[in-house]
């Protein structure tokens, strides 16, 4: 066996499985992400519990799709990918709250 087959067998071995633990911290990884984000928005956004589904809905959803491909430390990739999510929720609810404002003033 090369050394460049050692290295791509020892590659896959430490690559994460999609089991009961994996889940579990993706899920926890997108709860923690959601909180955070809620405390950052304030009173802004979206609001708690939204975050807080959204975060975990995003992480595990971006986790598998990150461990079907077989890429390396999927949890980041996962808590990056529900960072980015709820930002753009967020951000398009508070514009959708701006414009109903400006448009009630306006009546």
């Amino acid at each position: 066996m090369s050394v460049h087959s050692k290295r791509i067998q020892l590659k896959y071995e430490n690559m994460e499985e999609l089991n009961g633990v994996t889940i579990y911290w993706l899920i926890s990884i997108g709860l923690l992400v959601g909180f955070i984000i809620d405390l950052i928005m304030i009173k802004r956004g979206v609001g708690m519990i939204a975050n807080l589904l959204c975060g975990a809905a995003s992480s595990v959803v971006i986790g598998v799709i990150a461990i079907s491909f077989t890429v390396y430390a999927p949890l980041i990739f996962a808590a990056i990918g529900a960072i980015a999510l709820l930002f753009l929720v967020n951000v398009f609810s508070i514009h959708v709250v701006e414009a109903a404002d400006a448009q009630s003033l306006d009546s």
